[in-house]
């Protein structure tokens, strides 16, 4: 016989540390996005997809901008994840609206 639905699982609680781990890993992964040794793979593809609009032209001819947003983004973009990371491991919680010191 097969069931007509599925049995709930009993609860498992994520611990506040596992919830900043992941949260600081996924920070991490998206800023290697803005890294700026990828930047020439970011601009080609930057370029194929806003190739004929006024945002394409302004990327193209504003290059060093660019890279400098690119860099601050990268730069904040892991300094928050080692954030999470560090406070998961000493175990201290963060919240969506903070983290406490």
């Amino acid at each position: 016989m097969i069931p007509t639905q599925l049995e709930p699982g009993p609860e498992v609680a994520i611990s506040p540390a596992r919830v900043n781990e992941k949260r600081g890993r996924r920070w991490l992964i998206w800023s290697f996005v803005f890294c700026p040794c990828h930047l020439p793979i970011t601009m080609a593809a930057l370029a194929a997809i806003f190739g004929g609009s006024a945002f394409g032209a302004l990327i193209s001819r504003n290059t060093l901008a660019v890279g400098l947003i690119f860099g601050l983004l990268y730069a904040v973009g892991v300094g928050i994840g080692f954030l999470h990371l560090r406070r998961a491991a000493a175990g201290k919680e963060c919240s969506p609206d903070g983290c406490d010191v």
